[in-house]
């Protein structure tokens, strides 16, 4: 009997190898790039699809995958070759072809090691009857329509000096955080900035910080966006977290992007940004698709209240375990982010004001 684990060792050895744009190649995929996080292609001819950068393959252990062209965004490398290959669209006739798409990999890049067996369980099976029956059980929910926001190239950030600045220095941003979070200045608007990435790690917007601390008499925007999207249906950092937060089975929700970044400084790479104090629909849904494993923390800033907390806790159900970071023994000030005082204090907050939130 074959092993289910076969799916996922395919594809770390796919990873390892790194036989993706190969696999693209074979699929008869046309203007086979590698862009940092991620391949990018061109549909087979037989699509008539005039997009270069239709196909999308994320390097990854999953070998997450999307077809832009046709909104197809909830793919791996396997639904890839059904869909491209088979011609197979529907995610039911996908799910019942997984071994054939399976077999075509092991065959094309000779992994005759994983050939021998002739049937493979599919997902849509015995292995998910629990959750059918958990779904049963759920009031429905309304579904949320999709939204995309534009994405653009990497190139855009060209136009900016795209070195650390000495202002999130002072506030304890380090050069290497700053590298890394890709923080630079935009002479024009004389703002700080840095990019937003959708789920899929690409840019979808460029944020400006002005350098001006007086910017209330001067009657302008502490923050704004360079580039309008619609913030709502992405949570910043989700595609640098998102591994780590199933590692630790745990998501850390800050409010401001900065939290972010120091967060990771300190060694807590697990944690995203809602840009925001309200969690939208959208975003919740996001994490809820991590499965009820992950535990939820809610690192809110210093002044908002008890009943900011539990309102946000409340959109999660009552099926997970959520937590609130509360300053019980008055650590910060203001309107302080629990990481705005320092590593020090932070760990304190996570490890001695971590209070379950009852559901």
């Amino acid at each position: 009997m074959q092993n289910g684990n076969d799916l996922k060792e395919i594809k770390i050895r796919i990873l390892e190898e790194e036989r993706i744009g190969e696999l693209l190649e074979l699929m008869e995929c046309e203007h086979i790039q590698k862009k940092h996080n991620r391949y990018e292609a061109q549909l087979p001819s037989k699509f008539n699809s005039p997009n270069k950068r239709s196909v999308q393959v994320y390097i990854n252990e999953s070998l997450s995958s999307r077809i832009r062209s046709f909104g197809e965004s909830d793919l791996d490398i396997y639904g890839l070759v059904t869909y491209i290959v088979f011609d197979l669209y529907s995610e039911d006739e996908r799910n019942k072809s997984l071994f054939k798409a399976k077999r075509w990999i092991c065959e094309k890049l000779s992994y005759s090691e994983f050939l021998n067996s002739a049937h493979i369980s599919t997902p849509s099976h015995n292995h998910l009857k629990w959750l059918k029956e958990v779904k049963k059980q759920r009031k429905k929910r309304r579904e949320l329509p999709e939204i995309d926001n534009e994405v653009y190239d990497e190139e855009i950030l060209e136009q900016y000096v795209m070195f650390p600045h000495q202002k999130y220095l002072d506030e304890g941003v380090d050069y290497l955080t700053q590298v890394e979070f890709q923080i630079g200045y935009d002479i024009k608007s004389q703002r700080i900035i840095f990019p937003i990435h959708n789920r899929y790690g690409e840019i979808i917007s460029v944020k400006g910080r002005t350098i001006h601390d007086d910017y209330e008499a001067r009657d302008i925007y502490k923050f704004m966006y360079l580039y309008n999207f619609n913030k709502m249906v992405e949570l910043y950092n989700w595609h640098r977290a998102v591994y780590y937060i199933l590692e630790k089975k745990e998501i850390i929700i800050f409010e401001g992007e900065k939290s972010c970044w120091m967060s990771s400084q300190y060694g807590y790479r697990n944690c995203v940004a809602i840009s925001g104090d309200d969690l939208s629909e959208w975003q919740v849904n996001l994490i809820r698709e991590l499965g009820n494993e992950i535990d939820i923390v809610i690192a809110l800033d210093k002044d908002k209240r008890k009943e900011d907390i539990v309102k946000q806790a409340s959109k999660f159900g009552k099926t997970r375990n959520v937590y609130a970071l509360w300053d019980q023994n008055n650590l910060l000030q203001d309107k302080d982010s629990p990481c705005d005082k320092g590593e020090v204090v932070f760990f304190r907050l996570y490890s001695e004001n971590r209070y379950k939130i009852p559901s």
